[in-house]
């Protein structure tokens, strides 16, 4: 593949691929027996929503990586979706072994690069092309997003760069966070062309610091769109976790067809016991035994969210100034 045009059977050559995968165990998932339970926390006129799971296959998912045991430096070929994809071939897509969800699949650098890298356009790129394709042949059947975990605070279990992408819970009792927070932009899919349509945005009464900026609707996106996009929203992050006295850079970066939403973050774990990442903040809290499962209803995944995290900051707050 020369370029960044997806095959016109991805989602048929994933789904094969994956259920192929999941027969012969090379991906560890035991979905059937997941327990779901859901919350609604109201924050004045917002309510936000959560999906807790409990997902025993993951105590096999290692908490953290490193470059001489790296999975993706030479991935199994049962585990290789598309070996070779974009312009030079530098990504390939590849399933994770240890799924969330079913067909939950990675773009990863060909060569190696940091996780702690910033995005470059063609990796924001080739993720919104992936994106386009899925939502194009599921065509409105699932809510696909891709998420970017960067830092070592972000919950970010391997150093090789890596993009995920997942369904949402397709249940009506879920709306994730940042579909609740892109709902507080006055006509949100009325793009506009003027400077402030492209300005990050920040929901009053959520209690983390978050960054949500529109991507244009009914229009071709581009490389520089994207990554002027992106670099507003980390600029935003940066100057947060500048204020609150951060010493290193972590983020955590979800993206859809119709938006980016950046969470700068302060610590990649709980009390020592749960680590979060960007699914946590999209409402998706994964806990690999019971033990943990009780203790995230005990605790309140909000309040987890907001530990682990920055305090939100009014735009309009005194002092306050960003990159």
């Amino acid at each position: 593949m020369t370029d960044y045009q997806i095959p016109a059977d991805f989602l048929e050559v994933l789904r094969k691929k994956y259920d192929d995968a999941v027969s012969n165990n090379f991906v560890l998932y035991n979905g059937e027996n997941a327990v779901h339970e859901y919350e609604k926390v109201a924050l004045g006129a917002l309510t936000v929503h959560f999906q807790l799971t409990l997902l025993t296959s993951l105590v096999h998912r290692p908490e953290s990586g490193n470059r001489n045991e790296n999975p993706f430096e030479k991935p199994e070929p049962e585990l290789t979706v598309v070996p070779s994809f974009g312009p030079a071939g530098e990504f390939r897509i590849v399933f994770n072994k240890f799924p969330v969800v079913p067909m939950h699949f990675l773009l990863v650098t060909t060569k190696f690069a940091s996780q702690n890298t910033p995005l470059t356009p063609s990796e924001l790129f080739a993720s919104f092309q992936i994106l386009k394709k899925i939502e194009k042949s599921e065509a409105g059947v699932s809510k696909w997003f891709a998420f970017f975990n960067s830092g070592p605070e972000s919950g970010a279990s391997q150093p090789h760069k890596h993009i995920q992408f997942m369904t949402e819970p397709s249940d009506s009792q879920f709306k994730s966070i940042a579909d609740t927070i892109a709902e507080q932009l006055s006509q949100f899919d009325a793009y506009s062309e003027s400077p402030s349509a492209a300005e990050p945005f920040s929901a009053k009464g959520i209690p983390f610091a978050h960054f949500l900026i529109k991507l244009p609707t009914g229009a071709e996106i581009y490389e520089m769109r994207l990554a002027t996009s992106f670099s507003a929203l980390l600029q935003r992050t940066l100057s947060v976790l500048k204020l609150n006295d951060q010493a290193g850079i972590s983020y955590n970066f979800i993206m859809t067809t119709r938006y980016m939403f950046m969470v700068p973050r302060s610590k990649s774990k709980f009390e020592d016991r749960i680590g979060i990442n960007s699914c946590g903040f999209q409402g998706l809290v994964l806990c690999k035994n019971e033990e943990l499962f009780e203790f995230v209803k005990k605790t309140g995944p909000l309040n987890i969210l907001s530990s682990v995290s920055l305090p939100n900051i009014p735009d309009d707050r005194e002092g306050v100034s960003y990159y």
